[in-house]
């Protein structure tokens, strides 16, 4: 049984500060999403979002693997109750201009994702190790995030190239999710969405509603979103009706978008 208590995620965080003070790689660990701001649940596929900036006198793909390797030794130690992001940057990979000039690969997505990383760290981020390298980090740019769309629609291809049949699968699965699933749809899609609505940034899941309710109020599938929000943070039970209504509203807001692996 994993023990996903908001206790148990600062104790796992807790070993990962010491495992990176032993190095002399690792420039800082910023801690973001739902710990960084208060609005850690628990629930089923939480994790502790943790970006580690290595310094920029290492070299990035070797210090990466022996972060990748620290990170495999933290949850081991912690009985993998709660995965670690495994998002892992250069301290000049936060400068503009942002490195694109790469070989696009699955296991390099935290790159692709860049300017949505960079934003995360900007609206909540919290320095848990090392040097406080958010107050000079500047805020990307709209090109920033149509680039790393672009660089999205790469890494989508090349997976169903190498895996068509789970390309398959994770389309039949956004056709039909779970509950759990839809309602992460909804509102990772709401964060970008209100981005180039507002052309202001809102990492939270939490906050994302009611930053759509003051400055989207046309945004076509709020009602589902209030619901969405709901499932995921308020302690009320949804009723079953509210839950086919969820699924009803996704059907028909979201089942003609294009397809994306940013779930």
């Amino acid at each position: 049984m994993k023990n996903l208590e908001k206790e148990r995620a600062w104790e796992i965080i807790r070993v990962f500060q010491e495992e990176a003070s032993a190095t002399d790689f690792v420039k800082a660990v910023v801690l973001v999403g739902s710990l960084s701001d208060d609005t850690y649940t628990g629930r089923p596929g939480s994790d502790i979002d943790l970006v580690t900036i290595i310094r920029s006198d290492c070299n990035y793909w070797e210090a990466k693997q022996k972060v990748l390797a620290m990170i495999d030794k933290v949850e081991e130690m912690t009985n993998r109750d709660i995965p670690i992001a495994r998002v892992i940057y250069n301290e000049n990979h936060l400068k503009h201009p942002y490195w694109v000039d790469f070989e696009v690969s699955e296991e390099d997505a935290d790159l692709v994702n860049l300017p949505i990383e960079v934003f995360r760290m900007l609206d909540s981020g919290k320095i848990i190790y090392g040097e406080d390298i958010i107050s000079g980090m500047e805020c990307p740019t709209r090109e920033d995030v149509v680039e790393s769309m672009r660089l999205n629609e790469k890494l989508e291809r090349l997976y169903w190239q190498k895996a068509p049949e789970k390309m398959e699968a994770y389309k039949a699965m956004r056709a039909n999710p779970t509950t759990r699933i839809l309602a992460q749809i909804v509102l990772v899609t709401a964060l970008s969405e209100y981005f180039y609505y507002t052309g202001k940034s809102c990492s939270s899941k939490f906050h994302i509603l009611q930053k759509c309710e003051q400055e989207v109020p046309d945004l076509s599938y709020l009602e589902l979103l209030r619901l969405c929000h709901r499932y995921r943070f308020a302690h009320e039970t949804i009723t079953e009706s509210e839950e086919e209504k969820m699924h009803s509203d996704y059907r028909e807001c979201f089942l003609t978008r294009p397809v994306t692996w940013s779930v």
